[in-house]
């Protein structure tokens, strides 16, 4: 794994690691494991230089790392930046802007440090393969980003270029780091094919971030599961929400992602004609059905 460059500017990090992940089913992004432990583990350890490391969003972080959510909750990751640079008591020169989808981010962090040595623009950020400026993978002057962030309140539902617009940036072309993310349950696999694929050297093995448990908030699951319920005229200690997310989240793995909410409603559909029949087995006669993970 990369080492952060040995001359790099004092910064602090910001890890925006909200969103629905919708894409994935509702699955909690910063807790996919790609083979190395927890995806925010390795954005997290990517940062270890930092003089602060901060997370935006509902997450467990370690011990060491600001844990903050933006207000009102959902408003974007504009407003998760905004919340994270509220959070930093003393800032540092400057700000690390990183989403928590970045499986590549230890090697994107370091060309990013050696870069910001000579600049003089007011932020630097990776350029995709398209010469987009990835603005969620970039390092930004702590002063010119906090005039930037005053100019949109509390940045709900502001988007990351409007945010950005004042600043004078740079694109920095990788030499070797992948700039790409995990959207989806396809980018799941490749990522976890390249990284099985690479000599254990190579990949960021994090200390106490890979031992965390998954954990996801659930303080709004059980309220709208009540109100739910209530309206199909269900008991809802019925629900077991866990087998449901973790059948859905196969059948978007294995098969398309717009049967995963068709899946969940087959196997409703099952145990309501079969009130004695075993929930838990019945979804694993529909995974039975799925196709053979490649």
């Amino acid at each position: 794994m990369p080492d952060p460059a040995p001359h790099a500017p004092a910064f602090d990090a910001i890890v925006v690691a909200g969103g629905r992940g919708s894409r994935l089913g509702g699955v909690v992004k910063a807790d996919l494991d790609l083979g190395s432990g927890r995806l925010l583990a390795g954005v997290l350890d990517a940062a270890r230089a930092a003089r602060t490391r901060v997370v935006v969003g509902d997450v467990a972080v370690p011990d060491g790392v600001l844990l903050t959510r933006e207000d009102p909750p959902g408003g974007g990751p504009a407003s998760g930046v905004v919340a994270g640079l509220r959070a930093l008591a003393r800032p540092s020169p400057w700000t690390l802007l990183l989403a928590v989808d970045l499986p590549d981010a230890p090697a994107a962090v370091a060309e990013l440090l050696a870069a910001a040595i000579p600049a003089v623009a007011d932020g630097l950020c990776l350029l995709d393969e398209g010469g987009r400026l990835q603005w969620l993978l970039g390092l930004y002057r702590t002063d010119a980003l906090a005039r930037a962030a005053d100019a949109v309140g509390t940045g709900h539902d502001v988007s990351m270029r409007r945010l950005l617009s004042p600043l004078r940036l740079e694109g920095v072309r990788p030499r070797r780091a992948d700039v790409g993310d995990v959207d989806t349950w396809e980018d799941v696999s490749t990522w976890r094919r390249r990284l099985g694929s690479r000599p254990a050297a190579q990949l960021a093995v994090p200390s106490e971030e890979a031992r965390m448990p998954r954990t996801e908030d659930r303080s709004s699951w059980r309220p709208f599961i009540e109100r739910a319920s209530a309206a199909a005229g269900v008991h809802p200690a019925s629900v077991d929400e866990d087998l449901i997310l973790g059948l859905t989240a196969d059948i978007a793995h294995r098969s398309v992602r717009p049967m995963a909410p068709v899946g969940a409603f087959i196997l409703g559909v099952a145990a309501g004609g079969h009130p004695d029949a075993d929930v838990a087995a019945l979804a694993d006669r529909l995974r039975a059905s799925l196709p053979k993970e490649s």
